[in-house]
Parts: structure tokens; sequence; C-alpha cells
């Protein structure tokens, strides 16, 4: 009972109902009290009438009390709901049209403030007005009610009438809003369907955003794309375990069957050694493999930028050129840098990023080519360029370029030293800056594009 209560649609029914039965409510005050109204302004105007009648007849001439009373009998025909009382002020009746009296006193004490006056007789009630007149050369008094039995009968009727409608129409409003409601939110439980659906087998369902009311539709369209990153992400995740496992597995094998090898007979002890350097190489790739995973997973999950200072761009990159010269030169690879630029950074994570991106032209960039590299300050941004000679890659291997241990070579052979993780080590420290860097390649060209943002008020 109390999951019911607390379901959105019904509680948007049900302040959508009591909302209209406040309107209803106020509605239907208002329409009984003009009822009421009209009723009081008809039984006043029959009443002034009469009593324009009556005093029409008291002006005559002439007239015996018998005529009086026969013509003010006549006056009252077909009026049965009329009761008319003429007296003097000293209590003598001159007219009375039923045998009940009516009580002066009692009159006077509920006169209301439009000048009606109420009174009852036997379980009646009457409103009326009273006239002051001369008759005779003597002041008389016309008093003139009406019964409103009926009226009141009428009004008790309609306004349960309307109170039985407004119940009614209030709880049909109940569950047609709540239906509406129910209806409105099923895209939501179609959200849900397609929720409990998903699993690292099946992310390819997706909502169809054209059925979905205006108002879900950016719910509808954030669920998809967040689907669309999970698939994504899922499927970078299975690239990144297979070539994780793959990347393990080399070294562990030359390991082992170096060491295999070594052990299926006894030999001399500068064997041994060859053996030794030879995994201790292979020791040595795999901890520096382990070191840049570790550095990767600090630069996404709470490493923070410490020791910021104002970088000279282009001296930074003169320092790399000259530490990469001799190892270029063994390619016949020369450097060519134009420009100049200022930025805030970390210093030793700056070179660390700029170093892979040297590396990685010099490695794989064809001999004797150019590496060249450009920095420039433009609207408030600073952009570093570094182009090389170098294969064509098409454009899902430059969208994978940064993921971890991703390789072009498609034979995965290691044919350079390397982790594979340096040019995602590369995008991280960028993303900590706040930068960001792109790729192209045309014309057998391979180009680094890295953008800073300049923030005038970083703090250094």
């Amino acid at each position: 009972m109390i999951k019911i209560f607390n379901t959105i649609s019904l509680k948007i029914a049900l302040i959508f109902s009591l909302c209209t039965a406040i309107i209803l409510l106020i509605m239907g005050f208002v329409i009984h009290q003009l009822v009421t109204h009209h009723f009081a302004m008809q039984d006043r105007a029959q009443i002034e009438g009469k009593i324009q009648l009556i005093q029409h007849i008291l002006k005559q001439d002439n007239l015996s009390p018998n005529q009086l009373h026969s013509s003010l009998t006549d006056a009252l025909v077909g009026h049965h709901d009329l009761v008319v009382q003429i007296e003097q002020p000293m209590g003598h009746i001159i007219f009375q049209s039923t045998s009940q009296y009516i009580n002066k006193n009692q009159i006077i004490k509920t006169a209301t403030a439009d000048h009606w006056l109420n009174w009852k007789n036997q379980h009646t009630t009457y409103h009326g007005l009273v006239s002051e007149q001369q008759y005779n050369a003597q002041p008389i008094q016309i008093i003139v009610g009406i019964d409103t039995s009926e009226h009141l009968h009428f009004l008790n009727n309609f306004r349960n009438q309307l109170l039985y409608i407004g119940l009614g129409g209030t709880a049909f409003i109940i569950f047609f809003g709540w239906f509406a409601a129910w209806r409105g939110l099923r895209p939501i439980q179609k959200m849900a369907q397609v929720a409990e659906g998903i699993s690292a087998q099946h992310l390819s369902e997706r909502l169809a955003t054209h059925r979905i009311p205006l108002e879900l539709q950016p719910l509808a369209i954030a669920f998809n794309d967040m689907l669309d990153r999970l698939e994504k992400a899922l499927a970078k995740l299975s690239d990144f375990s297979s070539d994780l496992a793959h990347e393990i597995r080399t070294p562990l094998n030359n390991l082992m069957t170096q060491t295999q090898v070594c052990l299926s007979r006894p030999r001399q002890v500068h064997d041994y050694k060859e053996v030794l350097f030879s995994n201790l190489e292979e020791l040595e790739h795999l901890s520096r493999m382990i070191s840049d995973m570790l550095f990767l997973a600090k630069t996404e999950h709470g490493l923070h930028l410490t020791q910021l200072q104002q970088i000279h761009l282009e001296h930074e990159i003169q320092t790399l050129i000259d530490f990469y010269d001799a190892v270029a030169t063994e390619k016949n690879m020369a450097f060519h840098h134009i420009g100049s630029a200022t930025i805030c950074a970390n210093p030793t994570l700056l070179r660390r990023a700029l170093s892979n991106l040297f590396s990685n032209a010099i490695k794989y960039g064809q001999a004797q080519s150019m590496i060249e590299t450009q920095c420039q300050t433009i609207e408030h941004k600073t952009i570093f360029s570094i182009k090389n000679k170098g294969p064509i890659l098409s454009q899902e291997q430059l969208s994978r370029l940064f993921d971890r241990f991703y390789r072009t070579d498609t034979s995965r052979q290691r044919m350079e030293d390397g982790t594979g993780l340096g040019l995602a080590i590369t995008q991280s420290i960028l993303n900590l800056h706040g930068a960001k860097i792109d790729v192209k390649s045309c014309n057998d060209e391979i180009i680094f594009t890295i953008t800073f943002e300049l923030i005038n008020d970083q703090t250094v």
C-alpha cells in the first residue's frame, strides 16, 4: 500500500485533482450564491409589486371594510405563498390573509442589512418587507411576506447535487489523471527495461527518442549518450586487457624460454651471466611498464598538480633537442624549431610529456628526414606542434593512437624498446594541465598538436 502512494503518477494525479477540487468548490459556492441571490431578487420584486398594489387599493375612497377586504383578497388570488397583514399602531388588524398572526416584535429583531425581514410561523420561514402608509387619516403598517420553503428545498437539493457532481468529478479526474501520468511516464519504464538488459555482452540497445515526450527527450538523449560512452569504454577496456596480456606475455615467455634453455644442460659461468643479463633486460622492461601503468593510474585518479611555474616553451624544447640529438643523428634525422611562448605548468611532468613525443618521432620517423617543432600564442592559447615524416595512418589508427599498448603494427612485434604507454602518458599529463592534444596524418607526415589554455589567475 505504501508503494502505491509513493508513485509519481499518483502524486501528480492527487495534486492535479486537489487543484481541480478547489476550483470546483469555489465554482459551486459562487453558483449557489448567485442562485440564492436570484431567488431573493425575484421574491423582492414580487413583494414590492404586491405592496404597490395594496397601497393603490388603500388609496381608493369610499371603500367599506367589506369592499376593502374583498379587493385585497382578490389581489392575492394565485399567490398562495404570500402572506399580508395590515394593522394600525395600536395593534388593530385591518386585514390578514391568513389566520396566523405576524409578531411585529419578532420581525423587527430579525431585520437584515438590506431591509429584508425574516420570521417563522409554525416552522415556516418567511421573507418580507414592511411599508408605512396613511389610511383614513391614520398611520398603518403593511407587512407582506413570502413563504421560502420551496426555495430552500430547491437550494438544498441544488447544493447536494453540486456536492455529488463535485465528488464524482474529482474521483473521475483522480483516475484519469493517474492514467494520463502513468501513460506519460511509460518511457521511464522503457528506460528501466533497457537498463535491466544492459550487460558487458549487450550494450547495443538504445531508446527511440522520437517517440518520447519532449519533457523526457533530454533524459533519453543523455541515457543513450551514456550507453555510447559505456560501449566505447568497454571496447577500450577489452582491447586494453588483450594488449596488456600480450605485452606481459612476451617478456615472460622470453624469461621462461631462456631460463629453460639455460637449465637444460650444464653451462659455463659466462653463459649463465649472459642469460641473467638478458633476463635483467626483460625484467627492466616489465618494471618500466608497471611504473608507467602506476603513473597513469595516479594521473587519472587523484594526482594534483604542484610546483607550477612559468616555463619558456622554446627553452624546454631546445633542451629536449640537445638530449635527443645524438639518437636522431644515428638515423640521419635533424631538428628544426621556430617560435616562442610561455605557459604555466609542472616542469617535470611537461618535460616527460614532450619527451615522449620526441622519442616517438625519432622511433617511427623516416630516416634522413626533418623533425619540425613550432610554438606560438594565438588568442589566449599557446599551441605547440611537432611534425615528422612517417607512415600514413588511417583515421581508425589515429583515433586509437593514445590508447594504452596500442600499436599500429598489426604483427605487434616489438621492434623498438618501449612499453606502448608513452602517448597515453602524454595525454594524461596534458589533461592534468587542462591542455588538449590532437594528431593528424597527411602527405606522409604525422603532426601532433598541443593546445594550452592560458589562465591569468593561475597560481604559480
